[in-house]
This record gives C-alpha cells, structure tokens and sequence, in this order.
C-alpha cells in the first residue's frame, strides 16, 4: 500500500484559506442584487457558458450590469448546461436570453445549409461556437463577443459611442487587443495563406461587432476549405484565427484597436492604470476549474461586483 505523504502546516493552512476565500466569494456573489438589462442601445452581449463556469459567468453577467446596463446578455449553452444551470442563470441574470445546445443545434443547422464545411467545423468545434452562433442568432445589429472569464471595471465609453454612432460612420470590428506573447490561431494564417489581411495581436474572447458588415459565411467557408484539414478542424484557436480574418478583410478603417483599457490578460500581468475597463484573465490558463478561479482571482472579482475589499474572505 501506499503511504499518502502528510500536508505541510503552511501548505495546508493555504488551502483552507483559499477554500474559505472561494466560499465567501461565492456567497456574495448569490446575494447580490440580479442585474437588470434595459437593452435599450441595440447592442447584445453573447457568450458561450458552461455548467462548471457557471459561476464564472455571473461575476461577468453583473459586473456588465454594473457598468453598461443597456444592452441585453445572451447565454449560449455549450452543451453542458444542466435545469438546474439553466435555472440558476435565469434566477440570478433574469434579463438574459439562454439558447439552449440543442435549439441552436437545429436553428444554425438550417441557416449553413450552403455551407457544409463550415457546418462540420461547427459540429467538431464547440468553440466555434463563439463566432457562427453569436452572429447567426443574434437578434440586434451590434453584437460583443464576451468570454465567460470577463469582468467589467469601469463604465464603457468607447462602446457606448460606438453603438450610438451610423453604421456608415463607425468601425464594423472593435477589438480587446493581445500581446506581449504571440496570441494563438494567427500563427497559421502567414503558412498557410500568405498575402491575406488579418488583424495580428487581437483576442476575441471579447470584441464589438457591426454583424451585417463582419460576419460573413460565404468568406469564412472558402477559408476553411483552403486550409489543410488539420487546421480548419484543430481543436483550438481556429475562432481566433477566423476572428482574425474577418476583421482583416474589413481594412484598417472598418477595425479598431480598443486600446490598453480593454486589453486581455490578468491584471498582475497588465500595467496599472486608472481607466481599465475590462479584465479577461484567461480562467483556463493553468487553473482547471472554477475554484481555482475564485481562489485566484478573489480581489478581481470582488472588485467587478463593488464589495468593500476583504468582504469576501
């Protein structure tokens, strides 16, 4: 038999610390008020939701409520959503529009009829997902693109503008910008299809976007179909490469670079300034589950809900 080696003090002390910490959090979390969503600029705000970051999603779903209460949330669920994830979401985002796996299964299987290889992206790639049934299901001309691992910190102004301003006169793509690393999914597009616009250092884990002039299935299947098999259907970054493409195709006035304020990345990686916006910390990034999130980016997170710092724990 095997002998189970005993927890040091300090080692065991750290984690009921942090499961404590996870805990008061979570509290807070559910007794805070449920946002309300006016809807009132046109603007949808979409993001692809598992059970586990259920959670996760509600930091993101009331901190926008906080900050920009005029749009509407739509929750796409990734398949893993259970009744009673799906009654927790209404109980908790009231506001927000849930499109079930299934529904969407079947709605989107209609609309890409005429493009098969897209279709067949879709059904391998969940994360797909968080480009083709954003844009294909949306029912208000703006859409963001809003990852599941996003708080907002401030009020934003420079979409507030964007989405009050004629479409003739506004960036069709705007962007949270990615760097000091090499983003990912990009990297095939100068091997593989040399010569073709992109926007290089962006993330779409949370974007604005002009659907009518963004999105565009007829492109992103000839795309799909040039590319060798193993990188249309790998099982990550083809969304932020198809992102990528999109936005490039647009020319450097129909995008636009959001700047430091909603730059992704967590916050100890980021320079600190006053007018931050938005924090998209990557919960997937070396951490595998929600409670490694909520250990980890406690004072974030409290921080995106308004609490006094120390209230969760």
């Amino acid at each position: 038999m095997s002998r189970t080696e005993p927890v040091p003090p300090a080692v065991a002390d750290q984690r009921r610390d942090a499961r404590d910490g996870a805990f008061a959090l979570t509290k807070q979390l559910l007794a805070t008020t449920a946002p309300r969503f006016t809807g009132r600029h046109g603007v949808e705000v979409h993001s692809l939701v598992s059970s586990d970051h259920v959670p996760l999603y509600l930091f993101a779903a009331k901190s926008l409520a906080r900050f920009w209460p005029e749009v509407t949330p739509v929750v796409h669920d990734d398949g893993t959503l259970t009744a009673r994830d799906a009654a927790r979401l209404r109980r908790h985002a009231p506001d927000a529009r849930i499109i079930g796996r299934a529904e969407a299964d079947r709605r989107v299987g209609e609309l890409l009829g005429d493009f098969p290889v897209l279709a067949a992206v879709r059904r391998n790639n969940v994360r797909i997902l968080q480009l083709v049934d954003y844009f294909l299901l949306s029912e208000a001309p703006m859409v963001v693109s809003m990852d599941s691992d996003v708080v907002f910190l401030a009020r934003p102004a420079k979409l507030i503008e964007w989405a009050a301003t004629p479409p003739a006169d506004r960036p069709a793509f705007l962007y949270s910008p990615e760097f000091g690393w090499e983003p990912q999914g990009v990297h095939w597009i100068t091997d593989h299809l040399p010569g073709t616009p992109y926007v290089p250092y962006m993330c779409c884990g949370f974007a604005a976007v002009d659907t009518a002039a963004f999105f565009d299935p007829a492109f992103l299947e000839r795309t799909l179909a040039a590319l060798p098999r193993e990188v249309s259907f790998a099982p990550r970054y083809v969304t932020q490469m198809s992102y990528s493409l999109l936005g490039g195709r647009l020319g450097e006035k129909g995008t636009l670079d959001l700047g430091e304020p909603y730059r992704s990345g967590r916050l100890e990686w980021l320079p600190l300034i006053e007018d931050r916006v938005i924090c998209h910390y990557f919960a997937s990034h070396e951490r595998s589950t929600t409670f490694d999130n909520l250990a980890g980016e406690g004072p974030l997170l409290s921080r995106a809900l308004g609490l006094a710092p120390g209230t969760a724990g």
